[in-house]
This record gives C-alpha cells, sequence and structure tokens, in this order.
C-alpha cells in the first residue's frame, strides 16, 4: 500500500514543464529515446530550454550513439565505502529522480515480528528527522512540490524522492536525514502502528476482499518461507513492537553494503556520487541477507476463508523460479497475455468467464507478483524484484452460488492451454501486436526508467525491456506452447476462497455448465482443505 509523504500535486500552469507525461504507445514509438519522459503539459509543445549550462551541454554532446528503441546502460559503480551507484545518463528533463535501495525486506522481519520491516521504513519516512517533526517535515516538502515516499516488498526496501532540479538542493539533505537521522518519536510510532493494525483489521480483513483473497494465497503459497508472512505484518506481532526494535532493527538492516543509489532526471553531474557520500555514515556492515531457497507446493491446496461478504473473492497460484532472466520470459509473457493479461479484453479468461458467462468485472493471470497501486501502475512493477517469483490467477469477485464454477472454469481453461486447445498461430501473433505497443508504456518516465535499472541489477541483467520486446518477435507459437507446458502445473496449484458459508463450500453442487461442472478441483479429501475465520487471518 503506497504511503505518500508528498506535497502539492501541481504548482500551475507556469511548473507543466515540471511534469514528466505518459505518451501512448504509438506516439513513444515514433519519438527518439532522447526525448523519452519529456516535460510537457497535455496539448503543450516541450519544453526546450533557452540556454544548456556548460556541464550539461559537454555531457550532451558526448553520449553516445545507440539504436533507436535500445536505451543507454547505466553506469554502475561500487563505491569504497560499499554503497553501490547506479547512474542512468542525464537528460535536459526539469525533474529528478532518486532512489535509495536497501537490500532487505520482510525476509529480514524476525520470528513474531511481521511488519516490522515495513513499519520502520515508515516510522523513518513519515515520522520526521532530528531536524523536523513529522508535520515540519510535511510543511518542508509542500513548498518544493517534492515527493518522498518508500516501498518495502519481500527482499528491497526503495526510499523515493522526486522534485524539480531548481528545488533539489535543498530537499537533498531531507532525503538524507530521513535515512540517517529518523526521529524516533514515540508519538508517531504509536500513531503508525496503530495505523498498520487497522489497515489489517479494518481495511484487509472487512473492505477489501480482492486483496483479502490475493494476500492469504501469498501466505498459503509460501508456507514456511521466508516470503511466508505479510509484509504489512500480522496484527498481534506489531502490537508487540517497541519504538527501540525499531531503531535496532533499522541499524542491522539499513547499512552501506546493502545500499545501492540510483539518479535519474535532469541531475547534476556528482548527485549520485553526493548522495552515496552522505549516506556513507550509515553502519558499514550487516549480516548477509536472508537465504531464498525455492518453494515448493504444498498441502492443504484450499484455503477457506470464512468472511461475512456479499460475494466471494478468488485467488490461485503456484511458487516457481522464472524471472526476467530466464530464457522463457518472452514466450511466457505471451502466453500469459494470451490466456489473462491484466486488465485487457483479449485473454481467453476475460472472454470466456466475464464476456460469455458474465461471472464477475474481470478474470486475469500473473507470471510474476503483480500489485496494482492505481490507474498507471499496470506497466510499473519496479522496486519488487524476487529471487523467486510465483504463477497467479485472479478472478474478481462471483456471485456466492457461481463460486465453486467460476473456480472449475478457470481450472478447465487452464487445462485447455495444456492440452485440447493450445494456443493458435493467430492467437499468439495478435499477442505479439499488443505487447509490442504494450511494453512501451513501461518505462514512460525517468522514474521508471530508473526502477527498472534497479531490478535489472538486482537480476544481474540490462536492458530488460528492450530485450523482452525484442525478443518476442522471434517466438514461435511452437516455443509458446511448449513453454506454457513446461511451467504450468495444474496439480500444484493452490486456491483461496473467501467469503460467506465456506463450511457448505465442498457439498455445493452447480449445474450451469455440465461440461465445467464434471472439471475436478484436485482437492484430495477433507485433508487438503483448511476453513479460516478471516479473524486469524494475518493475526
Amino acid at each position: 500500500m503506497k504511503r505518500v509523504l508528498w506535497t502539492a500535486l501541481v504548482l500551475a500552469a507556469a511548473c507543466a514543464q515540471q511534469q514528466e507525461t505518459v505518451r501512448n504507445a504509438p506516439a513513444a514509438a515514433a519519438l527518439e529515446p532522447e526525448r523519452d519522459g519529456g516535460v510537457i503539459a497535455p496539448g503543450a509543445e516541450p519544453h526546450k530550454p533557452a540556454a544548456r549550462a556548460a556541464g550539461t551541454a559537454a555531457r550532451a554532446a558526448a553520449a553516445p550513439q545507440r539504436e533507436s528503441g535500445v536505451p543507454a546502460a547505466p553506469k554502475i559503480t561500487t563505491l569504497p565505502s560499499g554503497v553501490t551507484l547506479l547512474e542512468l545518463p542525464a537528460n535536459q528533463n526539469a525533474i529528478v529522480d532518486v532512489q535509495i535501495r536497501f537490500r532487505t525486506g520482510s525476509v529480514d522481519d524476525p520470528r513474531g515480528k511481521a511488519g516490522l520491516t515495513d513499519l520502520t521504513a515508515r516510522v523513518m519516512t513519515e515520522g520526521g528527522t532530528q531536524a523536523l517533526s513529522a508535520k515540519q517535515l510535511l510543511e518542508a516538502l509542500f513548498p518544493l512540490a517534492a515527493e518522498l515516499d518508500v516501498r518495502v516488498d519481500k527482499e528491497l526496501t526503495t526510499f523515493m524522492a522526486r522534485v524539480h532540479k531548481d528545488n533539489l538542493a535543498k530537499l537533498l539533505p531531507i532525503v538524507t536525514d530521513v535515512v540517517l537521522h529518523p526521529r524516533w518519536d514515540p508519538a508517531e510510532f504509536r500513531r503508525l502502528r496503530e495505523d498498520a493494525v487497522n489497515d489489517i483489521e479494518k481495511r484487509l480483513r472487512q473492505g477489501d476482499d480482492e486483496n483479502l483473497g490475493k494476500e492469504s494465497l501469498q501466505e498459503t503459497m509460501f508456507h514456511g518461507h521466508p516470503y511466508e508472512r505479510l509484509i504489512l505484518g500480522h496484527a498481534s506481532d506489531l502490537k508487540s513492537m517497541t519504538v527501540q526494535e525499531l531503531q535496532q532493527h533499522a541499524g542491522r538492516v539499513f547499512t552501506a553494503d546493502r545500499l545501492e543509489v540510483g539518479v535519474s532526471g535532469g541531475y547534476p553531474e556528482n548527485l549520485g556520487r553526493d548522495i552515496a557520500q552522505a549516506l556513507s555514515a550509515l553502519p558499514a556492515k550487516s549480516q548477509a541477507p536472508a537465504a531464498i531457497p525455492q518453494a515448493r507446493p504444498h498441502g492443504p491446496r484450499f484455503l477457506l476463508v470464512e468472511k461475512n461478504a456479499d460475494s466471494t473473492a478468488i485467488s490461485i497460484g503456484m511458487p516457481w523460479a522464472l524471472s526476467h532472466a530466464d530464457e522463457d520470459w518472452p514466450a511466457m509473457s505471451l502466453a500469459r497475455s494470451a490466456f489473462g493479461e491484466h486488465r485487457q479484453q483479449n485473454g481467453r479468461l476475460m472472454q470466456r468467464l466475464r464476456e460469455a458467462r458474465g461471472l464477475n468485472y474481470g478474470d486475469y493471470a500473473y507470471i510474476e507478483h503483480f500489485q496494482q497501486e492505481g490507474g498507471d501502475q499496470a506497466t510499473a512493477q519496479t522496486g519488487r524484484a524476487r529471487h523467486q517469483q510465483e504463477f497467479t490467477i485472479w478472478l474478481r469477485p462471483v456471485r456466492d452460488e457461481n463460486r465453486l464454477f467460476a473456480v472449475r472454469a478457470a481450472l478447465y481453461e487452464l487445462a485447455r492451454t495444456l492440452g485440447d486447445e493450445p494456443f493458435s498461430a493467430q492467437e499468439v501473433e495478435q499477442t505479439k501486436g499488443f505487447l509490442d505497443g504494450y511494453i512501451l508504456l513501461f518505462d514512460q518516465t525517468d522514474a521508471r526508467k530508473l526502477g527498472y535499472a534497479l531490478d535489472d541489477h538486482f537480476y544481474g541483467m540490462g536492458a530488460f525491456l528492450a530485450s523482452w520486446r525484442s525478443a518476442l518477435r522471434g517466438v514461435t507459437v511452437d516455443q509458446v506452447n511448449a513453454a506454457w507446458r513446461n511451467w504450468i502445473d495444474p496439480a500444484k496449484l493452490e486456491i483461496v476462497v473467501a467469503g460467506k458459508d465456506m463450511a457448505s463450500v465442498t457439498a455445493a453442487q452447480l449445474a450451469t455448465d455440465k461440461e465445467i461442472e464434471k472439471f475436478p478441483f484436485g482437492a484430495k479429501g477433507d485433508a487438503d482443505v483448511s476453513v479460516v475465520s478471516v479473524d486469524r487471518m494475518f493475526e
């Protein structure tokens, strides 16, 4: 869940040149890479500075020429302090993006302290610094039109700052103080801890059925694994935490040897090194990050979450090791898109569960962890790079009387892709055309470019988006179906159903569609099904 310590969203028309614009795919393909992320307002002409600073002009003239569509490689340096510096080529944009990323996340939460890393990062970002109270921090950010945020995932924690370059010098001391000198105000700690507990007890358990199903699936798929516990935490664990525990945890995991500093946009030449130098005051060393073993499917395969709700949420999935760096990624991305691209109409799941039968609002599939955080975030899944990934199917809520039919229908359609109805040459070619344009949306801003570059470094690869888009063009229908059959194993899928009257689910019978009705769930008796009250989830 995004938590932003941010300022003014708009400084009126005079600041239009300070905003990055997301172009549509056809327009993006027609523009040169050097103009990517142009600082323009809708309908306005591209911003053209009257003059360039000498240093910036010299760097622009010396920039290496590259093939259209292929981004310039970032410069990656390991400094004597142990900090890694990643610099994208500076450009003429007015906005500067800084990401301060640590190789730590919820995997480093001690047993009985689920949510410790997330709460620690929130208190650091939102609770003030030694120089500024929480209120003063907000008041300092507002006139700068700056954004300051943090994202905690399983293995990564990223502090993100964004500001117009004219205000960069004023923002930097605030950003470094957030990391180096948090206030650790007991009152702010209690406020943010209570907010986290309420997020679990009120939003997740009571008001957000879709994410209840998704997060329950995460804890089911990764039971006994370092990824098991909710990043936000467990309610009882959060209630037991003290501000002293947060301070100690920060000293253990936010260290120089785990730190990577990334910069992009129209930044001055020494920005990255200046930030890295300031952050070299962090503790130098820490214990090695938690080992991430291969997750294995296990029983029970079915988790039924009892909740008084008007509809039923359904999530299906299994862990696997597919990643951006895998040679099967292009073929699998084509298959996934043809089966169920997020919020697109072209997938089989969408066409056959929603369009043909009207079961719900949408049905999608994913080949890596996905988290929706806003209207334009479907194409910008950065800061969540992981050594262990997952295949999931998300069925948006259905009427209770249709829930078992919906599960059977999804499994039936999945089975058909592996047997009687593999992806056709026409489907593959149409999906290639769609993805060829869609991928252009993924890095439309300097912040997204930086996020993907940092993720690429995590995976030990370069230019993922450009390589992915290029590789798609050569993938054949036979390769798509072979990869899909190799990776997908319906017998390993785990299923979460969240709704009311779960005790009756296994006895329910539907006669709406005889062919799908006969399709088995795969449960091997009562031992393969667990029924849990929603009040016990994430406790």
